[in-house]
């Protein structure tokens, strides 16, 4: 029902037991009363009709033993005995007569009260002739008498009368009724008091509770078993609550410390892969440099190519005026002054070349510096990944995506760390070439000089030329040799030049993927960081929620 929402718990349990009480307390009242009455009324009834037999028997006996003239005074003196046996009981009787013609007469100089009589109520007792009715509030009991011509004796108690005794009853019922009902009333108040003061007290516990004071404790002395049932259910289900928020709050501590641990290491990877950033944009600087340089060394090695082509036709005409050395001695004298200038043309040339390729070696080895750098910095990337995997699983559910941006961080210093090796290897092979090229200039450096002094000993000796025709023809046969073999180390030269070319450019495309993945990684890195600031600021909050709970601390437990 809605109303009992609004009692208290004593009010619901002590109302069923008053009217439990007052009810049966009612009931049997009733039903004593109700028994009584009856008893009374029969006991009543006996009385009368047994006065009604009495006196029937004494007119008969009168009438016949006593003249007629005493018979009035014994028969007033028999009603008076027959009256004053129901005065010893508290009752006054009515004794009178109802004649043939159906009139109320008292007897004979008998003195008493006539009382009222429905002509229903004669009707009644002419039909009946002998017996006993109820109305008008009077019993009334009845006999014919013959010795009276015909009439009937009637005696007649007012209901009021002999139900006083009954009545009084009824008020004691009522009273005692009345008592026993406040005596159970308080009786059961007060038992329901103590049965329910713990339940009271479990209550205002659980406000206490409710409210986050996870100290309260129920201690009952004196109670029932289901009562101390309650109690130890009570309190085993506060220490649960109490452990359980504890370990909250353990494990809220451990999930902020992780959370800023993994957002400085975030912010660490951050700052490492910037520098990564930068350091590759050097790099790509240096390999835009690298491979402009390549091409300038191209550009000259082709320049020497096209110089040795001269050169070899220059000593094929060296060669043709040997033979017609006496009809051209002074062009040949400044065929040689101009081979000799084209040689150191081709000297210069050569020592320009080796400068190119020392400045490129210069730089290759600044390349494997960055690339060290850059191998150390996917390292240290890797490191802290996994760092971050082992905090993130120390954080279980709340690391899984943690997990995956660090195991994806792995991933791509380890693709960092790859593409080094490739870079250093590409390198390596560059550094190989480039001194096999350095080799080579060397020895072309070293056949250029014979040839200047053999071209200076030609020079010298040019004015004997008649003489040593033969000789300048082995000579210039020979530096025709030298220059062939020039020419085509120069060739080789161009090839490898070009190939150095190739591998630069595809050095700085594998430096722009490696900056391309850095940049990747520093998305991950901020990604990650913003993650850890979000796992810091749930940890804060469940942190302010947790301190509405009032818990002992476990050590002093």
């Amino acid at each position: 029902m809605p109303f009992l929402h609004k009692l208290s718990l004593r009010t619901v349990l002590i109302l069923p037991i008053i009217l439990v009480i007052i009810l049966s307390s009612v009931i049997i009242a009733y039903f004593s009363y109700t028994k009584n009455k009856q008893i009374t009324v029969q006991s009543i009834e006996q009385q009368l009709q047994a006065s009604v037999e009495v006196i029937s028997e004494k007119i008969t006996m009168l009438k016949a033993t006593v003249p007629k003239q005493q018979f009035d005074k014994k028969l007033t003196y028999a009603l008076t005995q027959n009256k004053n046996r129901f005065r010893s009981s508290s009752l006054s009787p009515m004794q009178f007569k109802l004649t043939k013609d159906q009139t109320i007469e008292l007897f004979t100089e008998y003195r008493d009260t006539i009382p009222k009589l429905s002509k229903n109520n004669i009707k009644q007792i002419i039909q009946q002739r002998q017996g006993i009715i109820h109305d008008q509030g009077m019993m009334i009991a009845f006999a014919q008498q013959v010795e009276l011509d015909g009439a009937y004796y009637i005696i007649a108690l007012k209901d009021h009368d002999y139900l006083q005794l009954v009545n009084s009853y009824r008020i004691m019922l009522v009273l005692i009724t009345s008592i026993t009902v406040i005596i159970a009333s308080l009786i059961g108040f007060f038992t329901i008091r103590r049965v329910t003061k713990p339940i009271l007290y479990l209550k205002d516990l659980m406000g206490k509770v409710s409210s986050g004071d996870l100290r309260a404790r129920i201690g009952l002395s004196h109670s029932s078993k289901e009562l101390n049932l309650l109690e130890s259910g009570f309190n085993q289900m506060v220490d649960r609550l109490h452990s359980i928020i504890y370990q909250l709050e353990e494990s809220a501590n451990r999930v902020t410390i992780s959370s800023e641990r993994m957002r400085m290491t975030a912010s660490d990877s951050k700052s490492a892969s910037e520098q990564i950033a930068i350091a590759m944009e050097e790099v790509v600087g240096g390999s835009e440099v690298q491979v402009k340089s390549a091409e300038r060394v191209t550009n000259d090695v082709f320049k020497i190519a096209n110089k040795m082509d001269q050169v070899s036709h220059s000593i094929h005409k060296v060669k043709e005026s040997s033979q017609i050395a006496f009809r051209k001695a002074k062009t040949g004298n400044q065929l040689v002054d101009r081979t000799v200038e084209q040689i150191k043309l081709v000297n210069g040339s050569i020592e320009s070349t080796a400068q190119l390729i020392h400045a490129l070696n210069e730089k290759s080895n600044q390349i494997d510096h960055i690339l060290n750098l850059i191998q150390e910095l996917a390292n240290h990337t890797n490191l802290l990944s996994l760092n971050a995997t082992i905090e993130a699983a120390r954080a279980g559910e709340h690391g899984k995506g943690f997990s995956v941006v660090a195991q994806e961080v792995k991933k791509l210093s380890n693709q960092s760390g790859q593409a080094v090796l490739k870079i250093k290897e590409i390198t390596d092979e560059i550094r190989n070439e480039t001194e096999d090229v350095v080799m080579a200039m060397k020895n072309g450096l070293a056949e250029l000089k014979e040839g200047i002094d053999m071209v200076q000993q030609t020079e010298e000796a040019f004015a004997d030329i008649t003489n040593a025709v033969s000789v300048v023809t082995g000579e210039t046969e020979d530096v025709s040799k030298i220059v062939s073999h020039v020419h085509s180390q120069t060739k080789d030269g161009v090839l490898q030049i070009s190939n150095i070319s190739a591998i630069s450019q595809d050095f700085a495309r594998s430096i722009q993927q490696v900056t391309a993945a850095s940049e990747e990684q520093q998305a991950s890195m901020e990604e990650m960081l913003n993650e850890a600031a979000a796992l810091n600021d749930l940890s804060n909050k469940l942190e302010q929620t947790l301190k509405n709970f009032t818990i002992q601390s476990m050590v002093n437990k």
